[in-house]
């Protein structure tokens, strides 16, 4: 082999060599390099994608706040979380002017642990009965009637609710007192009416002499214990309520 083709022979093996070099050297970390940008291209194209869909619904759910606070202003003034007494009894005085009634008393009694509702409705046995005219043949006796599921909500326990008794004390006619009573079940504040009767002189009432009395009993709720409640109602008496006694507070709205 002549001195030349053995420097052609050189010269082809360094050309390779050099180029596999330069390929490993130059090339391959490019490669690599892209494929990484890629990958990370790919991983921040879908972080975009959540963060467009959570800046959706956070588009959706500011659009929805003043609705949403409205409701919580509603709610909060329905269970508020103190006693809030005066308030409601300014609210009672404009339900009566409102029903034509005018109110004469109000007590409230010392706030109340809330203890969750249960049942225990036992069916009654079936009896059967024989027919005296039926030739023997056997009576089923009706069905029970079914109680509704109660509904509760595990977040309302006796450590964050309380009830306070109240009864109301009204002057008016039957028609009118059944009037201040729907009204002060659709008022904004919450109150479940337990008790209602009369103690005037007739159901109807005298046009020519005094009203008919009428006494309206029921629960409003607070969003809070009932030590803590007790505590507002002792605030609020100067101001709202009249000392009675066994534990009540009373006083006439404002105005009488």
């Amino acid at each position: 082999m002549d001195r030349n083709r053995m420097m052609l022979i050189a010269a082809a093996l360094t050309g390779v060599v050099v180029l596999a070099l330069g390929f490993l050297v130059g090339v391959q970390p490019q490669l690599v390099a892209a494929s990484s940008a890629e990958s990370q291209q790919q991983s921040v194209e879908a972080q975009n994608e959540t963060l467009r869909a959570s800046l959706a619904t956070l588009e959706t759910d500011n659009a929805k706040l003043p609705d949403l606070k409205s409701e919580l202003a509603t709610l909060d003034t329905s269970v508020p979380s103190q006693a809030a007494l005066s308030s409601f009894l300014t609210e009672l005085d404009q339900l009566a002017g409102a029903s034509g009634t005018t109110v004469t008393g109000f007590t409230s009694s010392d706030a109340t642990v809330y203890e969750p509702t249960t049942t225990d409705v036992a069916a009654p046995a079936a009896t059967d009965e024989a027919a005296s005219d039926s030739g023997g043949t056997a009576a089923t006796a009706p069905a029970a009637p079914t109680a509704p599921d109660l509904v509760t909500d595990p977040l309302v326990t006796a450590t964050n609710f309380s009830s306070i008794p109240i009864t109301v004390s009204i002057q008016g006619s039957y028609a009118q007192a059944r009037d201040f009573l729907s009204k002060l079940q659709g008022g904004s504040r919450l109150f479940l009416v337990t008790t209602f009767a009369s103690t005037g002189s007739s159901e109807a009432g005298d046009a020519t002499g005094v009203p008919d009395q009428w006494t309206v009993g029921g629960l409003v709720y607070v969003l809070q214990d009932a030590a803590a409640t007790q505590a507002d109602q002792a605030a609020e008496t100067p101001a709202a309520t009249a000392e009675g006694t066994d534990g009540t507070s009373s006083d006439t709205a404002a105005g009488q």
